[in-house]
């Protein structure tokens, strides 16, 4: 009985199984046949689309590659944009010195001078500036000029008169070699020895003199000569009697910008109180590497750093502008490090380094605002340098008139190559309005800062000239000396006067300056 029950059950068991199976294949199969028709529906739609299908996919293929072809069509005219903004840039409107205009573009050589219909050259009825004859008392050389034989018959020739005479100014070097001999003094009554005390000049056995050292130290530090050609050219023109050592003129150099020290201390405090502070910075080369020559002072102060970075700590390590109190005014080339919280003076921005700014804009997307602001300044500035009255107010309200229209001008053409350096300008302008417009307000203030420019050139000559220096300490002995020669040359002194009295006693002081400069007025 129990075998019954097991084979009913297995049956059973069978039975699910199968009904099971049978019901999975139902659904498969309708399954299937529901496929059937949409891939017969599909294929049916293919057939009748079959040429819009293909067009469409070509058309999207072809978009695709429309538009990766313009993309980089449009990245190339960038480049090529960018590449003749570079060859356009020059003295006008950038900071590119004359000496680097491009070849393909005329050379513009600044000229304050007003144009006038004169021809070129010697202008009639002009006193013509030559070297006028020398009275009998300076004459320090004769030379005669006479024919020695006869030409016709051979026979020697008698001196007759004087039938002309022609001055000539001339100088020769010529090396001397001096021995100091110092001599025992006694007293004849008492029979007392004294011995004169031997300058510190003299302390080594045998030395280069005064001459020597002003010329050497003159050639390096206002002829921006290097060392190698300053000991060539001493020796060529004393024919080899002179031959000098870098390692000599090194020291030199170091000694007399160490002699300076009390002058530079002096110079700072100068700069500090002076009302209005020009100041700007250039790059110079140390050992292969860029670092920061830095100019303070205006037309008669010039006191030059030098650092091994271009950044705000040498500023602080400069201890002049952190110097300065709110009632000062520093004008500078938009120097965003000069409105720090830390500082208090009054900020004024170059209106001469604006104007290249706006050239630029004009050149590159020849905008009507840029030239607008352009013939609103130039013009407003000849105003007040001529004397005429300029309403403050009415160049401010002209001001923002012609930014506004700069910002509509921005917008039509902000997919243009320099569309975005213009926005920047614009945002700059104004943001600092007050600061380039302050000038309007004091006519005391200048309109540019080509003090620092001007101050700051010869610098760059010197790179050009002589190359980099060897290390920060070369680089801020030479800023030492340029502050005293600079200074001492606004003054009134010629540069040989001033290394002369450095190298001896001691070097000219502020104060002398200031009463050399009074008297050659008067």
């Amino acid at each position: 009985m129990q075998e019954v029950s097991t084979m009913a059950d297995d049956f059973y068991k069978l039975y699910c199984e199968e009904v099971e199976k049978n019901e999975k294949l139902v659904k498969e199969n309708k399954y299937l046949k529901g496929r059937v028709r949409s891939l017969s529906s599909q294929l049916d739609y293919l057939m009748e689309n079959q040429d819009k299908i293909i067009e469409r996919k070509v058309n999207k293929q072809v978009d695709k590659i429309t538009d990766a072809f313009e993309n980089k069509i449009t990245t190339m005219q960038k480049k090529i944009d960018n590449l003749n903004s570079i060859l356009n840039n020059d003295s006008t409107n950038s900071g590119l010195p004359t000496s680097k205009t491009p070849l393909n573009k005329k050379k513009h050589i600044p000229n304050s001078r007003e144009k006038t219909d004169n021809k070129k050259g010697g202008q009639l009825n002009h006193k013509k500036h030559k070297l006028e004859r020398f009275d009998d008392d300076d004459i320090t050389d004769y030379m005669d000029h006479k024919v020695g034989s006869c030409p016709k018959c051979g026979s020697p020739m008698k001196p007759g008169n004087v039938f002309a005479m022609k001055d000539e100014c001339d100088f020769q070097i010529v090396v001397r070699r001096i021995r100091h001999r110092f001599i025992e003094s006694i007293c004849p009554e008492c029979g007392n020895k004294e011995r004169i005390a031997i300058p510190k000049e003299l302390k080594e056995e045998n030395q280069y003199g005064v001459g020597v050292q002003n010329l050497i130290l003159t050639l390096l530090n206002e002829g921006y000569v290097s060392m190698n050609r300053t000991n060539e050219m001493i020796a060529g023109l004393t024919e080899g009697q002179i031959s000098l050592s870098n390692g000599y003129i090194a020291k030199l150099q170091k000694r007399l910008s160490d002699s300076l020290g009390g002058f530079i201390q002096e110079l700072k405090k100068e700069v500090i109180r002076l009302p209005i502070v020009h100041w700007d910075d250039t790059v110079i080369s140390i050992n292969k590497k860029n670092a920061c020559l830095r100019f303070y002072g205006d037309d008669k102060i010039a006191y030059y750093t030098a650092h091994a970075q271009k950044n705000k700590q040498g500023l602080d390590e400069d201890q002049i502008l952190a110097s300065l109190s709110k009632e000062k005014i520093v004008m500078h080339d938009h120097n965003k490090v000069n409105y720090n919280e830390e500082y208090h003076f009054a900020n004024v921005e170059c209106c001469v380094h604006l104007l290249r700014d706006l050239k630029k804009v004009v050149d590159r997307l020849g905008h009507e605002w840029a030239k607008d602001l352009i013939e609103l300044l130039l013009r407003e500035n000849h105003n007040r340098n001529v004397g005429n009255y300029i309403d403050a107010d009415y160049i401010a309200l002209q001001y923002d008139t012609i930014i506004a229209q700069g910002e509509m001008e921005n917008l039509e053409d902000e997919d243009k190559y320099y569309a975005s350096d213009e926005k920047n300008l614009l945002k700059r302008l104004k943001e600092y309005k007050e600061n380039y417009l302050m000038w309007t307000l004091n006519k005391e203030i200048p309109f540019s800062n080509n003090v620092s420019e001007r101050s700051l050139r010869s610098s760059k000559t010197k790179m050009k000239v002589s190359g980099q220096f060897e290390n920060i300490n070369s680089a801020r002995n030479y800023a030492n000396i340029k502050s005293y020669l600079e200074t001492g040359k606004r003054h009134g002194y010629h540069v040989s006067e001033l290394i002369k009295r450095a190298l001896g006693e001691s070097y000219i002081t502020i104060a002398e300056m200031k009463l050399h400069d009074a008297e050659s007025e008067d």
